[in-house]
């Protein structure tokens, strides 16, 4: 192997790429080098010189090579320097396990908090939310609790969260922002037990780029509805974006707002 072949696979490994995508990335470089080397070749033999050099000068300067998979994995550009650039993008599994992993943990923080949806997609697309983000009808009425944008996989996906119950209220009615927890008495316990503490039901709206979701629906699409454990998904298509609605709300109750969203 010579020497930048040999820099460039250790590149790659430092880019968690399967060893299948290094090698057909690396054979299509190899490819290429060699068509242009006989390019080269044939130039210098019909007196073209001038000609190679000025080609040469501009033809190392960026390839694209496709990943030998199927499905819609982003290509990766190859500079001069031998320098990677693909673009970022989930799938739905990946999807779903950032959402769970960070909504599971009791103690997380959103980046911002408001009751009004209106208040907290205007900021998101401050921070480079799409523009086409929106809130369909099915659960537009619902009580915010606020918005995310979480890193999965390198892809910043935007989330506003919403209450299935109505924002908690204090005994004088005010709404009790931020509340993710309520007291409830467990059936059995008896009289004077201290109440347990439950997570209210959320719904917690998705969007994520289109160019940046592997595999996304098409629109029309009819809504995709899955469960992973406790909680439901549901995924359908924008014009740019994808939608995921998610939720640990019981399976029932869960199919029920995913048929509203297919009407929205």
């Amino acid at each position: 192997m010579n020497e930048p072949e040999q820099s460039l696979r250790k590149h790659y490994e430092r880019q968690s790429l399967s060893p299948e995508r290094v090698a057909a990335i690396l054979a299509e470089g190899r490819k290429l080098a060699e068509e242009r080397e006989r390019r080269l070749r044939w130039w210098r033999w019909s007196g073209g010189l001038a000609a190679a050099a000025a080609v040469t000068a501009t033809a190392g300067l960026v390839w694209t090579a496709r990943s030998p998979d199927e499905g819609g994995t982003p290509p990766v550009a190859i500079t001069g320097e031998g320098v990677a650039a693909s673009a970022p993008a989930v799938d739905g599994a990946t999807l779903q396990a950032g959402i769970r992993a960070f909504f599971n943990d009791p103690d997380y923080q959103l980046d911002r908090m408001a009751l009004d949806a209106a208040e907290l997609v205007a900021w998101m697309q401050t921070q480079g939310a799409p523009s086409e983000l929106s809130v369909p009808a099915a659960v537009d009425d619902l009580d915010n609790l606020g918005c995310e944008i979480l890193d999965v996989d390198g892809v910043s996906v935007y989330i506003l969260c919403f209450y299935l119950d109505g924002v908690p209220r204090g005994e004088d009615g005010t709404p009790m922002l931020g509340k993710k927890l309520m007291a409830v008495n467990a059936p059995d316990a008896p009289e004077g037990a201290p109440a347990m503490m439950k997570p209210l039901d959320l719904v917690h709206l998705v969007t994520v780029p289109r160019d940046q979701f592997v595999g996304a629906p098409q629109v029309g699409d009819p809504v995709a509805v899955t469960r992973d454990g406790n909680w439901g998904f549901a995924t359908w298509a924008g014009d740019d974006v994808v939608y995921v609605a998610a939720s640990p709300a019981d399976a029932e109750r869960f199919a029920a707002l995913a048929a509203q969203l297919g009407q929205s």
